[in-house]
């Protein structure tokens, strides 16, 4: 196995130092050769990692300008493929190549009118590509690779089956690759599944990529206290923070209870149409409202600079659904923090299930993580007001003289 790490190549050193990245993070490195080499791979590190950069940039170097579509990349969501999208347009400018994506979302009249570009890379979901290669607008037998992002998501028992029948439209001989912050069983018998031997990368417990992300638990027993701390931590300006909900349901109970508090906050609805979905992203992304509730459906993969605390307003299901929300912050090194709401039982639970340190801390009501409680369900109060014992006590006494006489106002004394 080679020791020494790769250099940034050279094509990408001006992205690299535009985007403020010093280096290749392990997963690109490690992926780097044997996808440019055409090795079918499994590759799995922590999300935020750096795996879509791991895969672009080697992919790019395959590619040969005007000949065709030779790359079809599959992810789980449209917002995702978008997403993906947009990492890859200005480096496939680099080679004179372009991409395009093919989701549910978006117009299909437009879609087909961009097809007819020959794009070198498609992006796309399952939906919207099956539509397209039963009509025979999207041709899959010249492909070199195929790459199955969010890999986990991708092969569940509700769609390895498509995944698997939109394979076999492609050459014997494409290069598959597959990459995932997580596992599950499929993984442990690829050859099964898709009848070739995988080079497996596997970091998920490398703990240098979540360094930087702390792990807290927070007592919160009931939905009012939960909704009044997310207004605390709001507070503080430089708090950027997503909150998970384990389903629909809980999440537009909360949403209620906090439009009645006028609460400034987006929503992330697998139910939303795609135009409100993307607005409310660009409103969180450009900081406009610094809080975003969703499901683990409607933010799979998302990656936005800058967030900083990730809320678990319930705890997660499985090590893996826990894996994924943590990995929304500290992405590429940054720090980050991990919040999740619940009681002593919770916290048991959550303990038996997940591999971290957890801490117990209190929200004050600046919005700031302490180590002793100063957040009352039914009021605000700051825990240095306690230290105050000198003045404060001739304060109430004289106060209480006048306790129970009724004060008047000057219009009340006329009448």
């Amino acid at each position: 196995m080679r020791k020494t790490k790769l250099e940034i190549p050279k094509l990408y050193q001006a992205y690299f130092k535009q985007n403020h990245f010093e280096t290749l993070t392990k997963i690109q490195d490690a992926v780097y050769m044997p996808f440019k080499e055409g090795k079918d791979l499994v590759a799995m590190a922590p999300t935020g990692s750096g795996k879509t950069l791991g895969f672009v940039m080697p992919m790019i170097e395959t590619l040969v300008p005007k000949d065709g579509l030779q790359v079809l990349i599959l992810e789980p969501s449209q917002e995702l493929a978008m997403q993906v999208r947009d990492v890859i347009q200005p480096l496939a400018k680099l080679v004179d190549c372009k991409v395009q994506a093919l989701t549910g979302g978006a117009n299909p009249t437009r879609q087909l009118k961009k097809l007819k570009e020959k794009p070198e890379i498609i992006v796309a979901t399952l939906g919207r590509l099956n539509e397209l290669t039963e009509t025979r607008k999207v041709k899959l037998g010249n492909l070199n690779t195929v790459i199955v992002d969010e890999a986990d998501e991708m092969l569940n028992e509700s769609k390895l089956e498509s995944v698997r029948k939109t394979i076999s439209q492609m050459p014997a001989d494409v290069q598959m690759t597959f990459f995932s912050a997580t596992g599950n069983d499929i993984f442990q018998d690829m050859h099964k599944w898709f009848g070739q031997d995988f080079l497996v990368i596997d970091q998920r417990n490398d703990t240098s990529y979540t360094a930087g992300i702390k792990h807290y638990f927070v007592d919160a027993n009931s939905e009012f206290i939960k909704n009044a701390m997310l207004r605390e931590l709001a507070h503080d300006k430089k708090f950027l923070g997503i909150v998970f909900f384990n389903n629909s349901r809980s999440l537009h109970k909360a949403i209620s209870d906090m439009n009645h508090d006028k609460t400034n906050f987006v929503t992330l609805d697998s139910k939303m149409s795609s135009q409100q979905r993307k607005t409310a992203i660009q409103l969180f992304s450009n900081k406009r409202v610094n809080l975003l509730l969703t499901t683990d459906v409607a933010a799979r993969g998302m990656d936005i600079d800058d967030v900083n605390t990730i809320v678990n307003y319930m705890i997660p299901r499985d090590n893996s659904e826990y894996v994924h929300r943590a990995g929304r912050t500290g992405r590429m090194g940054k720090s980050g923090n991990v919040i999740t709401f619940g009681n002593s039982h919770d916290m048991r639970n959550l303990q038996d299930i997940v591999d971290v340190t957890l801490k117990k801390v209190y929200i004050d009501h600046e919005g700031k993580l302490t180590k002793q409680p100063t957040f009352d369900k039914k009021k605000r109060y700051n825990a240095k007001n306690k230290s105050k014992n000198v003045s404060k006590p001739k304060k109430r006494l004289r106060d209480q003289k006048n306790k129970g006489k009724r004060k008047f106002h000057k219009n009340e004394e006329s009448n």
